[in-house]
């Protein structure tokens, strides 16, 4: 249900926003986020030429931004996402889910991702939540684009370098120096954790 009170950006602000925050750089940002979520909460190492199934990155990052387009398309809640940015992650993020989960119904028990007996679930919004508020916090003590992005896969689900090297094009030695700086935020981020009741 959606709050009285919640902001909600008009077609022309969005618009406004969407040209001052869509660029190559972020482009690039959004194609690596859409990556690692593949490969982190579905399980999918993604194929640069071939897609997942045919399906493209490209075409679920065109399907965010023109969704915020259409007239009746997706909001923009300014009041939970100041920085549009974040917003236009937050839907990607539901376009990555809606549409594997469009292909998990097509292709039924032999949908390709279940390489292992692991049950997938696709219902993650506490789990995105605290992922939310970890951000939030790495962003108040000035986290770069790079942290935000390798929080997740590096730090939460341990992921080696040399995979993120192979998955993301970035080098060893670019990653150890991420890593290093994101383990001098961490007690920050715990220290918030425990301020809000949460036991990790």
């Amino acid at each position: 249900m959606k709050s009285d009170n919640r902001k909600v950006a008009t077609f022309e602000e969005k618009c406004k926003a969407l040209q001052e925050v869509y660029t190559s750089d972020f482009y690039a940002i959004l194609f690596k986020h859409a990556i690692i979520r593949l490969k982190t909460f579905f399980g999918i190492k993604y194929n640069y030429q071939k897609g997942f199934r045919g399906i493209m990155i490209e075409d679920m990052i065109n399907d965010t931004i023109e969704a915020f387009l259409r007239e009746g398309g997706r909001n923009w809640y300014i009041d939970k996402f100041p920085d549009f940015r974040k917003q236009i992650i937050s839907a990607l993020d539901s376009v990555i889910s809606n549409t594997l989960n469009a292909e998990l119904d097509k292709a039924n028990e032999t949908f390709e991702i279940l390489d292992n007996d692991v049950e997938m679930s696709f219902d993650d919004s506490d789990y995105q939540s605290l992922l939310s508020i970890c951000h939030d916090e790495l962003t108040a003590m000035g986290a770069t684009d790079d942290e935000l992005l390798l929080f997740e896969p590096y730090i939460i689900n341990g992921m080696k370098r040399n995979d993120l090297s192979e998955l993301l094009g970035i080098g060893i030695d670019e990653l150890t120096n991420i890593k290093k700086r994101l383990d001098r935020k961490l007690p920050f981020i715990k220290a918030k954790l425990k301020v809000l009741n949460y036991e990790k």
